[in-house]
């Protein structure tokens, strides 16, 4: 039952993503159901929820790791549900992970690297063949993944390996490696947790610039709600796979649904 919820979902006219009726179940269990998101060009929306409201399920319908049982997902307009991971990401979504994803033994620089994999068309073959369009490619890479070290501010540790940095520096490690691959579209899961309050104010900047700057949406997945509350344009909240709540986020962190959920603890 969705009583007393605030209903500002907004329209998907001019969307960079609509999600309507999103369903996923695993067996007999229903891990998320009716979910609604609409986010516009430039926005940074928050989704929040207790352990086991459904976040990450939600995430992995519309990133096509687990396509949902019903409802549709669009991408700039274009149909994308139940689309493969990889082509979602051709398509111009990018997401970190809420335990880093990053590649031990390798430096900074190799890790954000891998983020550019999704842009490069030439083969080994190719490569040989025509080994000055590779060459051109390569400059190119290298000219994006240099840019967003800058931006980052990356680059006094950008030879180092990532193992023994702090977890603040994985994080942004892993922000730029996503955003290399140029995305419409970043899906942030749990960027700040582990962080101090520093931390969290670099990265809530770096989140902000990107959107001043390079023109992303974002879909932020996080449990500060002052961070929410700080950065976000609109927010959904969910509990037990159901929308709660949506809105301004001032509004919906006072909704009745919402401190419930999170006084009462998580659940999973």
């Amino acid at each position: 039952m969705m009583t007393q919820r605030t209903t500002d979902v907004g329209t998907g006219d001019g969307a960079i993503l609509e999600c309507r009726g999103i369903e996923r179940r695993f067996g007999g269990i229903v891990a998320v159901t009716g979910v609604d998101l609409v986010i516009q060009p430039k926005e940074i929306f928050g989704l929040v929820g207790p352990n086991g409201s459904g976040k990450t399920t939600l995430t992995n319908a519309i990133t096509g790791f687990y396509p949902p049982n019903t409802g549709t997902v669009r991408l700039a307009g274009n149909d994308i549900t139940g689309t493969a991971p990889h082509k979602v990401a051709k398509l111009g979504v990018a997401r970190t992970f809420q335990n880093l994803a990053l590649f031990n033994g390798m430096s900074v620089l190799d890790n954000i690297l891998l983020g550019r994999h999704i842009h490069m068309k030439q083969g080994v073959l190719r490569t040989a063949l025509y080994w000055w369009v590779a060459q051109r490619e390569e400059i190119e890479n290298r000219k994006i993944v240099e840019e967003v070290i800058e931006f980052l501010q990356l680059e006094s540790i950008r030879h180092e390996l990532v193992d023994g940095l702090p977890i603040g520096l994985k994080k942004r490690v892993e922000l730029a490696r996503a955003l290399v691959a140029e995305p419409q579209l970043l899906i942030l899961d749990e960027p700040m947790a582990g962080m101090n309050q520093e931390e969290k104010g670099y990265m809530s900047r770096f989140i902000l610039d990107a959107r001043a700057e390079r023109g992303v949406s974002v879909l932020l997945i996080e449990h500060h709600m002052d961070v929410i509350i700080g950065i976000c344009d609109r927010m959904l909240a969910l509990n037990y796979g159901e929308m709660i709540a949506s809105g301004i986020p001032r509004e919906v962190v006072k909704h009745p649904r919402v401190i419930e959920a999170y006084v009462g603890g998580t659940h999973g």
